[in-house]
């Protein structure tokens, strides 16, 4: 019995290890609901003071609403988002009081009811004020 749990335990660990990715820019993963909304799926990053981090979300499907979601947690840290579209224009430029709260977190939604422009969207990511290196989500 002892035997077949080892045997288990050693098939998840390789699964997990096969599908994790080393790619110093990860592609972010979409979530995609129901009600045509589409978002990034959280995954772990970290900056520091004064860097830049780019991600990059395709947008392949007729949707109304793309959310992202900038999570640090840290408030003593103040992080800054960037979003431009395909056409590569600047959307806007977010702090962490965007939400209406200051939270370690931007939380956005872009909508366009006539259908968010199709393309890669790109996201960056700034390290406002950053005291060491901050870990994040988006």
């Amino acid at each position: 019995m002892k035997r077949i749990a080892i045997a288990f335990l050693v098939f998840l660990l390789c699964v997990s290890v096969a599908s994790a990715s080393s790619s110093e820019t990860a592609i972010e993963a979409v979530s995609s609901g129901s009600n045509g909304d589409i978002g990034i799926l959280s995954l772990g990053y970290t900056i520091t003071q004064g860097d830049s981090n780019w991600h990059y979300k395709p947008i392949t499907t007729s949707v109304t609403r793309f959310n992202i979601d900038l999570n640090w947690g840290d408030k003593t840290d103040s992080l800054k988002l960037y979003v431009y579209d395909p056409s590569n224009n600047l959307v806007g430029y977010y702090y962490d009081s965007a939400d209406g709260k200051i939270n370690g977190r931007i939380n956005i939604d872009i909508v366009d009811y006539s259908g968010i422009e199709q393309g890669t969207w790109s996201i960056c990511v700034y390290g406002y004020s950053v005291s060491g290196t901050e870990d994040y989500s988006i």
